[in-house]
């Protein structure tokens, strides 16, 4: 089986070890595997929850600092910017 190398924000790691008893491998290849059944089969698309909970909460309340129209214009230069 392949091996990839991951690298995380310190702040995760240390978090991370504090749960010994997890299989954190085990985590990490059922939510990659998770994401590639949605991608293939189309179901792509994550609810707002979702987003904002995979964002953290510091995003959520920066997000919650700016208006509508900065925030779609952010979301349209990044998107613009992705695609090049």
């Amino acid at each position: 089986m392949p091996d990839i190398t991951l690298s995380i924000p310190e702040e995760l790691y240390k978090k991370m070890k504090e749960h010994r008893g997890i299989r954190w491998t085990e985590v990490m290849k059922k939510a990659i595997m998770d994401y590639v059944y949605r991608l293939e089969a189309g179901k792509l698309e994550v609810t707002t929850e979702e987003l904002l909970e995979g964002l953290g909460s510091e995003f959520e309340k920066e997000l919650s600092e700016i208006s509508f129209e900065e925030a779609v214009g952010l979301y349209e230069n990044r998107k613009a910017n992705t695609r090049n």
